[in-house]
């Protein structure tokens, strides 16, 4: 597998928890009436969800291509 390819898995997993994660955060704005907070981390759930959405596209569609996995230089 490509560093590259292995990277963007990496991320992909590592923002999914974060987003699951940010759940919880925001259930703790809320309980604390922190509207302020609430809002940034919406804000942040929503970059979050968009370049988790790209990743999974560039996965994907590599898997597609038959271009998500070892090759002859690894």
């Amino acid at each position: 597998m490509h560093n590259c390819n292995f990277n963007k898995t990496s991320l992909l997993v590592e923002l999914r928890r974060t987003l699951w994660r940010l759940e919880t955060y925001k259930k703790d704005a809320k309980t604390a009436n922190h509207p302020l907070c609430g809002k940034l981390l919406d804000e942040l759930e929503h970059d979050l969800k968009k370049y988790s959405k790209k990743l999974e596209d560039a996965v994907t569609g590599l898997a597609k291509e038959g271009k998500y996995g070892f090759c002859e230089k690894c």
